[in-house]
């Protein structure tokens, strides 16, 4: 068993071990971070819900892919009770008003479903699966929430359980983000609900390059020419917005007009963006994308490599190293160990870094939320636990960016 095996079994007994149980169910109580209009946060700790980002679902997601890869029990029994608390709350009437990926019924449904086939659980897969059937499209445009997201849920689901109803369904999401979309000379981009700035956003989780993504992934299954030419357009955006000095894109959350700010997470600047071009080089395989992919590549690199040696930074995935590195990681698949040789290696530091400082000494793994550790995928220790498992199975598909074909991921129904 290789050690990074064991670090995600080590998290993954933790996570066990924190849960609290009710009739069958269990969920976890941490941190939780909500977001302001200007990008601000306020931490709160609750009960967790049962989205994918920092919910139930998130953690049952982990536990299961554990279980595929150890055979572990207490794994597999948790993350049926996790699911299980996911899939009673996934129709509450917050979360309805939310059809959303990382914070929705979708997403709540890709991993009850993903999950479910991971663990054998017929009944698990076909009750996360009917979550879908009575989606609609809604005013928010991003991946995080929004009609970007389903769109990646809807035919990432239609693949895992091959049915043609979902990624049918995917393109009424689609055509509303052509409709929503801002259009000027440099290309397309979206207006934020709740977001106070003078220009709309880049970046992936809620910007230019989430929608982009989509609408690429749109136009690999269905040869639409309007879905390739709206993802140029939105990557067209966020071009024009670049800054070589700095090598990144502009964080424009909260923007008041003063010298911009720039990010390197997952959520917000090069690391997301960096996806974004990779997945464009994957299906488009022209230069410009190679270019943007690399200067993304080069701003997280450098990004991990202050945190990495400051010793003060979070493992989250969300905006921590683990993100980060996993980006380097899959820098490194796409564009192939010639050009991106050391960014893998760097990821491996950044894991060993983990286990040394986390591990073989009894201090807490920084998360976050900034505030302790908690359990959820993208903000604790599930999703570090996912960083560990991908070191150990490179085919394993990343959560950062949800698509299937031309990734290689490691098939559920193999494990059925």
């Amino acid at each position: 068993m290789s050690g990074y095996l064991e670090a995600a079994q080590w998290l993954g007994r933790r996570i066990c071990q924190q849960a609290f149980w009710h009739e069958g169910r269990c969920n976890w109580v941490g941190a939780l971070p909500d977001e302001g209009p200007y990008g601000q946060t306020v931490i709160n700790y609750a009960a967790f819900g049962p989205d994918l980002y920092d919910g139930t679902s998130g953690v049952a997601l982990f536990l299961a892919e554990l279980h595929a890869a150890t055979g572990d029990r207490e794994c597999r029994r948790t993350a049926l009770a996790a699911l299980r608390h996911a899939l009673a709350h996934a129709d509450d009437a917050q979360e309805r008003r939310s059809p959303g990926l990382y914070s929705g019924r979708v997403g709540v449904a890709l991993a009850g479903v993903r999950a479910g086939l991971l663990l054998g659980d017929d009944t698990t897969v076909d009750r996360a699966a009917a979550l879908t059937d009575d989606l609609a499209p809604v005013d928010e445009f991003d991946l995080m929430s929004g009609n970007a997201g389903v769109v990646l849920g809807l035919l990432e689901l239609g693949r895992l359980l091959s049915r043609d109803g979902p990624p049918a369904r995917a393109h009424a999401f689609g055509r509303r983000l052509l409709e929503d979309a801002q259009r000027g000379g440099e290309g397309l981009s979206w207006a934020s609900p709740g977001q106070r700035q003078r220009r709309d956003l880049t970046g992936l989780s809620h910007g230019a390059a989430g929608a982009g993504v989509a609408l690429l992934e749109l136009w690999r299954v269905s040869g639409a020419r309007e879905y390739r030419d709206g993802a140029e357009a939105a990557f067209a955006y966020e071009r024009s917005l670049y800054d070589a000095a700095v090598g990144n894109w502009p964080d424009l959350r909260g923007e008041e007009g003063g010298d911009p700010s720039f990010a390197t997470f997952w959520c917000h600047g090069a690391p997301g963006i960096a996806l974004a071009r990779l997945r464009a080089l994957e299906l488009l395989g022209e230069d410009v994308w190679r270019e943007e992919a690399m200067a993304a590549l080069a701003t997280t690199r450098r990004a991990v490599s202050a945190e990495l040696d400051s010793a003060a930074g979070n493992f989250s995935l969300c905006h921590g190293l683990a993100g980060n590195a996993e980006i380097l990681l899959e820098g490194a698949r796409v564009l192939g160990e010639e050009k991106a040789g050391a960014d893998a290696a760097l990821a491996r530091a950044v894991a060993d870094a983990g286990v040394e400082r986390h591990v073989e000494h009894p201090i807490p793994w920084p998360c976050g939320t900034l505030e302790g550790e908690t359990a959820s995928l993208f903000l604790g220790l599930a999703g570090i636990g996912m960083f560990y498992l991908r070191l150990h199975d490179p085919g394993r598909q990343s959560v950062l960016l949800v698509v299937g074909e031309s990734r290689q991921a490691s098939s559920p129904s193999a494990v059925r």
